[in-house]
Order: structure tokens, then C-alpha cells, then sequence
């Protein structure tokens, strides 16, 4: 049914998130016209002009954004803000984005550094913006850099349940043990262990055939970037008993992809029989003479599993047979679109997750490996 005060904006042109998320509840995409002019540095480089084409006085506008890093992304974002909100006087406008650009840059590591992430929630409230609704932050400090309302949604039940579907799916041709006793949850980085100890408690709930408690093994791996080097790190030890288990990484974003092709190494060394990896904003970044197709490649992860938060990698994956042979994707279009109904009835997101008995209602598998 449609909601009659509620218009839908694409961040971008051609956004396959905005697509996906608007089919998911039904709405069509308000016409909205991109001018893009040519600039010095060649295509992409010179101003873009947004015209929309649609009465929007007194009516709530949600823009959906997949972000992308690129400046001018964001840029656009902001011209569509400020027009729905000044231009086109319209009620309340929502940011609905699964990833905030610079999330690793919210805090400094030292003296007269940028704290980027402060930086770019002044620009959108300056802008108009009245909210913003985002996926599994990179840091939970994000949210105090915001002066309007910030809802962070997590993605870690639909991670469980996909995890403990798939254990269950391999457990009797690869002979592993039942409820998930041969998984190991790997932790890639000190900055991820609370979250994979969270997920380690909804991975057993969904693992258990009974009222059994049963608790899932975890792996810490040890490592230090080197931020001289962008995309090098050091990888020391894994610390956990790994050998003949198939062990699990989780993280929120993969760029160049170095602390889990690090982390998957020290697992196979330790006697580890799969190792898979899981990751909610995946970019997979080309660095000098190592593309990222080949460093997967050759790296030890039998399985890359991501979501489609970012439509450009999942338009390279599935173009590239290298990538989609190790790479499965699954589609949040339906999660996010649950959202947006919660916040167009007034209700809260904290809860959204307890209210579903089956959380497989709210992801789809869009593209399956076939490496494994």
C-alpha cells in the first residue's frame, strides 16, 4: 500500500541500494534530474546540478544513499537535502544510508588531525538534515558526533542466523560436529572484540537444536597497521585452538582487505580446515600492482561473504567470475526497508530485531560462491 506522505529519493543517480530498498516497500523513486558538468580533471570532475521533479511541501522525504568515498558523492547529498528541505519545503528529511563516509576517521591519533566523521555530521545538519538511519558504524562514538538524531541500526542477528545456516548446510558433508561445534568466531582485529562476542551469543542461539546452552569458540587475531603504509599491516599470532575447525571472521568494513587476508593466513597455519570471512561494507580497493581480485585469489579465505550495501563492488563481482567464484552476497533491501516502515509508525529500532522470530525474512541470498 502506498504512503501517500512519504517520498523516496536516490542519494545518486543510479543507486541500486535506493532500487532495491524502494521495491522492498513498494514506493516508486521520485524523478529526480542529475545535470553532471564537465570539469578540468576530465568526466566526474565538475559541478553536478540536482532538480527535483516532484511537489515535496509538508511531506516526509527519506534520500537513500549507498555512500560512496568520493567528495562529490557527498556533495550531491547535500544539494538533495538542501533543496527537499529549503527549496521544496518539505516536512522532515531522513538520511537512510547502510555506511557513513569516513567512519574510520572518527577520532585523531595525534595532535592537528582531522576528526572527520564531527566534520561531516556539521555539514548535513547545516544542510537541513533532520535525521540519519545507519548500518553497523564503524565506531559507536559516531553517534555522539551528531547533534540530530542518529539511529544505528546492527545488522549481527541476520549475521547469526546466515552464519549458523550455512554450519548447518555443510555440517554432514564435511562431518562436523552438530550445534556449531566445529566453528571458531575469529576476532581480525582488538577493535572487534566485542562485536564478535556479541555475535558468538546469537550464532549459539540459532546453532542450538534444543534448550541446551551451548557457547561458540572464538579466536583472537594479533596484528598492527602500519599507517605509514596505507593497506600493510603486521600479522603476529592467532590466539585459539583452530585446527581442524572451520573458523569465521566477522568485520564491519572491508577496504583493501589486508587485516583479513592477514588473519585467514594465521589461521590456516594453525591447522584451520575452511576459513570464512564476513563483511557488511565491503570495497575491496585495487592497491599499486596488487589488485584486489588477485589478492583474494591467493589468499587463504575459502569464502567471502558481504552484503550489498555498496552497489559498485557488487556490480564488480558479479562481473568478474574470479571474484564471484569465492564471493557470496547477501541483500539487505529487505532489513533496511523494515526500518523505514518502524520509523514512518513512530516505532523504535532498538527493538526491531527481538520482534522477528525467523531473522532469514529479512536478508535474501542475491549471489552464492562456488568456490567452497
Amino acid at each position: 500500500m502506498t504512503d501517500r506522505n512519504l517520498v523516496l529519493l536516490a542519494g545518486k543517480e543510479g543507486d541500486g541500494f535506493a532500487a532495491a530498498v524502494a521495491a522492498e516497500l513498494g514506493e516508486p523513486l521520485c524523478d529526480v534530474e542529475y545535470t553532471a558538468f564537465p570539469g578540468d580533471g576530465g568526466p566526474g570532475t565538475g559541478e553536478t546540478k540536482v532538480h527535483i521533479r516532484q511537489n515535496l511541501r509538508d511531506r516526509d522525504v527519506h534520500i537513500l544513499w549507498s555512500a560512496g568515498h568520493a567528495p562529490s558523492e557527498l556533495f550531491v547529498v547535500l544539494q538533495l537535502i538542501d533543496a527537499a528541505k529549503l527549496s521544496a519545503e518539505a516536512h522532515r528529511v531522513s538520511l537512510i544510508t547502510p555506511e557513513l563516509p569516513f567512519g574510520r576517521q572518527d577520532k585523531s591519533h595525534e595532535r592537528r588531525e582531522c576528526v572527520s566523521t564531527r566534520l561531516l555530521a556539521r555539514l548535513l545538519e547545516a544542510a537541513g538534515l533532520d535525521h540519519v538511519l545507519a548500518a553497523d558504524l564503524h565506531s559507536d562514538q559516531t553517534e555522539a558526533q551528531f547533534r540530530i538524531p542518529l539511529d544505528h541500526i546492527r545488522t549481527r542477528p541476520i549475521w547469526a542466523h546466515y552464519i549458523a545456516s550455512w554450519y548447518r548446510r555443510r555440517a554432514a558433508t564435511w562431518h562436523l560436529a552438530p550445534e556449531a561445534g566445529d566453528l571458531v568466531l575469529g576476532v581480525p582485529d582488538a577493535g572487534r572484540s566485542r562485536a564478535v562476542r556479541e555475535l558468538s551469543d546469537e550464532v549459539a542461539r540459532h546453532a542450538r537444536s534444543g534448550d541446551r546452552k551451548i557457547r561458540i569458540r572464538l579466536a583472537f587475531h594479533d596484528k598492527q597497521r602500519r599507517w605509514e603504509e596505507p593497506g600493510r599491516i603486521d600479522s603476529f599470532s592467532l590466539l585459539g585452538d583452530v585446527h581442524g575447525r572451520v573458523v569465521w571472521f566477522s568485520d564491519d568494513l572491508l577496504g583493501s582487505g589486508d587485516t583479513l587476508f592477514a588473519a585467514a593466513q594465521a589461521a590456516k597455519a594453525a591447522g584451520a580446515r575452511a576459513v570464512i570471512c564476513s563483511v557488511t561494507h565491503a570495497h575491496g580497493y585495487d592497491l599499486p600492482d596488487r589488485p584486489f581480485a588477485r589478492r583474494l585469489a591467493e589468499s587463504a579465505i575459502d569464502e567471502l561473504v558481504v552484503s550489498d550495501t555498496n552497489p559498485l563492488f557488487v556490480r564488480r563481482v558479479l562481473a568478474d567470475p574470479e571474484l564471484s567464484s569465492r564471493i557470496t552476497i547477501l541483500s539487505l533491501a529487505p532489513f533496511f526497508a523494515e526500518a523505514v516502515r518502524r520509523v514512518r509508525r513512530g516505532e523504535t529500532l532498538k527493538e526491531m530485531m527481538r520482534d522477528f522470530k525467523d531473522h532469514g525474512s529479512l536478508y535474501r541470498v542475491a549471489q552464492e560462491a562456488s568456490h567452497v
